[in-house]
């Protein structure tokens, strides 16, 4: 007898799915997979944290430059405040080491459509793949980002020049928000497209302007778990050695995904269906020219045969 008493029996088969259950809500997928993905997701934040090393370092030096007249405060209260604003731009993601947030996106990414991943070895394997493009994709949004940081330390700093300055700062942070609207969807591209530079920006952009209510909402979700996490500041930095990046990198790829599944993929596969169709009405199409010339001949042949019969009568 199986188990104990027929209980405890693993190897019986679960009920399953009904056939016609109507599908989960998506915040309960989401919490299905956190919580099935919950020591996986600690690993990688981990694996991640200590491969993005460098651009923490960097994002606290460069806050020093890019923020240097927005944060006022105390020496702790600086370095508090320069932590909670890089790990917003650590977790979007702006700063970070191009080739560990590619291998980090592709788990998430397979997280989030509910498919395996190995820790590991698909880390490694797409940092490589993607190293090329995102180093560039790296480099390019951090000097962006300290461009903006430029900017915003002028109009903040010359409050005398009235409307205008109002004007351009509000300009300034509107680009600021859209551009951070954009790293919500340019590493899942770069892991599932092959796409360039050049395309990936400009798609990005475009998914920022066409769902931008949707993409500010995450934003602010985002923003507002990884603050709230720094409530208590100790706190705040063992979530972010532990789970944070984890958790903001599966809210982000579990939100982006069906958009890029409907307005890319599919997109994809339709014309791929389209191409093939195409192909196979070709080769009918050929099919049934060769059919046509061998009818043709055929006819000649029993037009030759007949006048061949009427020679040898005569």
């Amino acid at each position: 007898m199986a188990g104990f008493f027929g209980f405890f029996d693993y190897t019986k088969p679960g009920p399953g799915v009904e056939k016609d259950a109507p599908p989960k809500a998506r915040i309960i997928v989401f919490f299905e997979i956190f919580s099935r993905k919950f020591w996986n997701l600690i690993k990688i934040n981990m694996l991640f944290g200590l491969f993005n090393l460098p651009a923490i370092v960097l994002v606290l030096f460069a806050s020093m430059f890019i923020f240097q007249d927005l944060i006022a405060g105390d020496a702790l209260t600086d370095l508090l405040t320069r932590i909670m604003i890089g790990s917003v731009l650590l977790c979007i993601p702006v700063v970070t080491i191009g080739p560990a947030q590619a291998g980090f996106t592709y788990i998430m990414r397979n997280y989030a459509r509910e498919e395996h991943a190995f820790i590991w070895w698909d880390f490694k394997e797409n940092a490589i793949k993607n190293f090329k493009q995102s180093i560039i994709i790296s480099l390019i949004d951090l000097l962006a980002l300290i461009l903006m940081g430029i900017a915003m330390n002028f109009y903040f700093s010359f409050n005398e020049l009235g409307i205008f300055n109002g004007v351009a700062t509000g300009l300034l942070i509107m680009t600021f928000i859209i551009f951070l609207m954009m790293h919500l969807y340019i590493y899942p591209m770069l892991v599932t497209f092959k796409l360039s530079v050049l395309q990936i920006y400009k798609n990005a952009l475009l998914f920022a302007m066409l769902k931008f209510l949707p993409n500010l909402g995450i934003l602010v979700l985002c923003t507002a778990i990884i603050l709230l996490s720094f409530y208590f500041p100790v706190i705040g930095i063992i979530l972010l050695l532990f789970i944070t990046f984890s958790f903001i990198g599966l809210i982000t790829n579990f939100y982006v995904y069906p958009s890029l599944k409907k307005y890319m993929i599919d997109k994809l596969e339709e014309e791929t269906e389209d191409d093939e169709e195409d192909e196979d009405n070709e080769e009918n199409d050929n099919e049934e020219n060769e059919e046509d010339d061998e009818e043709f001949n055929t006819e000649g042949e029993t037009e030759g045969s007949n006048e061949e019969a009427d020679q040898s009568e005569d």
